[in-house]
This record gives structure tokens, C-alpha cells and sequence, in this order.
């Protein structure tokens, strides 16, 4: 849209001082801000760079090109294309305004052949420390990253996901940036990645925490800081400070804080720089994971052998009540060659029956229902099918096997059923007869 503000006026003004992004800068970018492939297949390898191809060893991960002496990474693929895309921040100053610059960066590339690049830029971020924020950007009218049209004045409209849709992730930031001095002395340098910078900056004022790690160099502590891990680092700040003062630099903060909230876990002391800050990182949380694991399956041992001593006396307490209803049913029995179908008679079957076919027969007491009666069908003794027979209609309800599937005796395990209902009804009205 067309400035209409003062600020617009002014700020769209200063965009068009702005200075394109020479060549060094695109070198730069294509140097450090983009993968450098080479594709291996049986016979040769071929670089993704320069689209020289050659004999090559079949074992090494990466290798120098002999055609541009760029150092690549290998990868076995009949794949002959890679697209890549990457956003490519530069800070600087301008009228006494701190301007971020947003430039979108696309390779295409493809075996044999020179690769292709296009640095486009999308978004100018223009702001005082404390001021209103002003964006100079193409349209992105869906707020997904799909930017068109030309750089003009925009209005940032939020919406429920995200309150600044030009707030942009920046994977790599230009070296020898210019931000307004208040950045400066509150530690920004370029070094920083991967981070919606206008929320960095913003942070960077007012969270004194953020400042120290960025000036200590403790970069992925600080992402950590303005990530989801803010209250990890908050918690666990004196031993971060320890790490500071002794030079330790964090290099995976995810793992470090995990390593932390173990030692915490072991009951360790946290500011002892022998736990603190490991010589070998890698081998004290690889050594403390597995500790924890196995500590954790003794303690599923333990809870599963409670439950069991647990089970077992609720089955007893319910055993009485289920011989009080269902003992007049005992001893029923139908077979036909090896099948054999019979009336389960205590609690405890209901467990052996859910624990072997891996459905609900025990967990949702059945036993406890007045008007089931459940039978356990067998073949040469092994449990097949449990059956679900209502007392009230005297029909099958249901004749379920292995997870709830029917097995290949199904058909035959509910015609036995079936052909003897009149040997259960007999009995349901003798019940009846006596309770009356």
C-alpha cells in the first residue's frame, strides 16, 4: 500500500536508499548459508557445485572437488537434482533506525550442470528500540512464506498462530553488521543463527539473562533462552554461570539441559564444575541416560509386580461376589474333537484370558456384569476365543480371540454355543425358580 504516516513516508524514503547486496555478500552466502553436495553412484561422483564429475572413493563422507576446490558432502543416490532454500538476514542503521533486511536464497542444481542461484529480497524491518514497527515487504497474504509482488509499505495483521507474520526466521545472518549502538553494546554480533531476529532484538533489551549468554558466546544456550527452554535455563542458571566463568562452551544446549535435570535427578551438586562441566560431554550424558534407563525399567519391574500383588488381591475380594452370582453356571462344558468351550469359573481366568488374547475381558468386568456369562473356548488346550453369552436374551453377544479378532474356530465356537443354549437357559431358570 501507499505510505500515508509520517514513519511510512519516511521509511519507504530510506528503502530506497538501501545499497543491493554486492558480490562478496553473495559469495558469502553461497559459501556458508547453503549445502555443498556431491551425488556418489557406482562409477563416479559428481559435484552439485560445478557439475564436475569423476572416478571417486566409495567409502568417504566428504571430499574435495577437483574442479573447484570446494569441499563437499557426500551422499549415495541415484538422485541427479537438489532445490534449496534458505532466508539470509543483514542488519544495519539507517536515519537512526535500526533496518533488518530479510533475502531469500534458492539454488537449484543438478548433476553435470553449473548451479543455479536466486537471492531475492522479501522483507525490511525498520524500527527504533522502543518505536513502532514499520515493514517494508512483498505480500504474504497467507502468512506461510510464499512472498509476490513488489516491496512496499504492509500492514502486519496477526492472527491466532503468530502476532507478527513478518517477524521472519533468519537461518544465517551477513557478517559485519550494523545495528543501532544500543544493539551493540547489549551484545549482538552476526555469530547468531537460525532466530526471528526483530523478536531477538526486542529480547535482547529487556532480558538481562539473553544478554549475558550471547556475550559469553553461549549461542545455543541462548536460542535455548528464546525458545520453549527459558525456564530450564532459568533454574538451572547458577551452573550455567559456572560454565561462563570457566570458558565451557555449550555446543548442544537440548542435550546439556537434559544432562542437568539428571545430575539434578542423581541428587549431584549443581554448582560443582566437576559435574557442571565435563571433559568429555558426550560420554557423561551418554553413561547418564543409560543409568536413567535402566533405572527406570527396575522401577517398571517394581510397579508391575505392585499392580500384580494389587490385581490379585482385588481378585480374591471380587471372587466372592462372582461365586455368589455365577456359581450355579460352574461345570458347564460343551466340546466337539479338540474345541472345547467352557464357562470360566473364577476371577482369576478372567485375568489369564485377558492377559493371553490382549483384550478387555478382566479390565472392563465382565464378571461383574449380571447378565454375562463368559466361557473360555479351547483347542488341544490352548485358549483360542473368550465368549460373551447374555443370560436374559440367550444369545452369543460376542466370541472374541487374539486383540479382538475373531480366530478360525470363530463360526464353529459360537454353533457349539448355540447348540447347547438350551443346558444354560435350563440353569438361568432354575435360578430364577429358587430366587423367587
Amino acid at each position: 500500500m501507499k505510505p500515508r504516516t509520517k514513519l511510512q513516508i519516511r521509511v519507504f524514503e530510506l528503502s530506497t536508499q538501501l545499497p543491493s547486496l554486492n558480490d562478496g555478500h553473495k559469495q558469502w552466502i553461497y559459501k556458508n548459508c547453503l549445502s555443498h553436495i556431491g551425488y556418489r553412484t557406482k562409477k563416479k561422483i559428481s559435484c552439485l557445485d560445478c557439475g564436475h564429475s569423476w572416478p571417486g572413493q566409495q567409502k568417504v563422507k566428504t571430499i574435495k572437488c577437483p574442479n573447484c576446490l570446494v569441499k563437499i558432502e557426500i551422499k549415495d543416490s541415484l538422485k541427479r537434482k537438489l532445490d534449496q532454500y534458505v532466508v539470509v538476514a543483514s542488519v544495519d542503521n539507517l536515519g537512526g533506525l535500526q533496518v533488518n533486511r530479510f533475502f531469500e536464497v534458492r539454488s537449484y542444481q543438478n548433476a553435470g550442470y553449473i548451479a543455479k542461484y536466486l537471492i531475492r529480497e522479501i522483507v525490511q524491518q525498520w524500527f527504533e528500540p522502543e518505536g513502532k514497527l514499520t515493514i517494508v515487504a512483498r505480500s504474504d497474504s497467507f502468512g506461510n512464506g510464499s512472498y509476490s509482488g513488489d516491496l512496499e509499505i504492509r500492514t502486519n495483521i496477526s492472527n491466532y498462530w503468530q502476532s507478527n507474520k513478518y517477524d521472519v526466521y533468519a537461518d544465517k545472518i551477513i557478517p559485519n553488521a550494523n545495528p543501532l549502538p544500543i544493539y551493540a553494546r547489549n551484545g549482538f554480533n552476526s555469530k547468531i543463527e537460525k532466530v526471528r531476529l526483530y523478536s531477538f532484538l526486542q529480547s535482547l533489551l529487556n532480558d538481562g539473562k539473553l544478554e549475558t549468554l550471547i556475550k559469553a558466546g553461549q549461542y545455543p544456550l541462548a536460542l535455548a533462552k528464546l525458545g520453549d527452554r527459558s525456564n530450564t535455563i532459568y533454574s538451572h542458571w547458577d551452573s550455567i554461570k559456572i560454565c561462563m566463568r570457566r570458558n565451557y562452551l555449550v555446543k548442544d544446549a537440548v542435550s546439556y539441559l537434559d544432562y542437568l535435570e539428571l545430575l539434578r535427578h542423581y541428587g549431584k551438586d549443581l554448582r560443582s564444575p566437576k559435574y557442571v562441566c565435563p571433559a568429555s560431554f558426550k560420554k557423561e550424558h551418554s553413561r547418564l541416560v543409560k543409568k536413567r534407563a535402566r533405572d527406570q525399567r527396575i522401577e517398571r519391574i517394581i510397579r508391575d509386580q505392585q499392580e500384580a500383588e494389587k490385581r490379585k488381591l482385588q481378585a480374591a475380594q471380587e471372587q466372592i461376589s462372582y461365586l455368589e452370582e455365577k456359581s450355579p453356571y460352574f461345570g458347564l462344558s460343551f466340546s466337539e474333537g479338540p474345541l472345547i468351550v467352557k464357562v470360566l469359573e473364577s476371577v482369576q481366568e478372567f485375568i489369564a484370558e485377558g492377559d493371553h488374547h490382549k483384550h478387555c475381558v478382566y479390565t472392563n468386568r465382565y464378571y461383574s456384569k449380571p447378565d454375562s456369562l463368559c466361557f473360555s473356548a479351547k483347542v488341544d488346550g490352548i485358549p483360542v476365543e473368550t465368549v460373551e453369552v447374555s443370560l436374559t436374551e440367550m444369545k452369543v453377544i460376542q466370541s472374541r480371540g487374539l486383540h479382538n479378532h475373531a480366530s478360525e474356530y470363530n463360526q464353529q465356537i459360537i454353533a457349539i454355543i448355540k447348540k447347547n443354549m438350551g443346558q444354560i437357559r435350563k440353569r438361568y431358570q432354575n435360578l430364577k425358580k429358587e430366587a423367587a
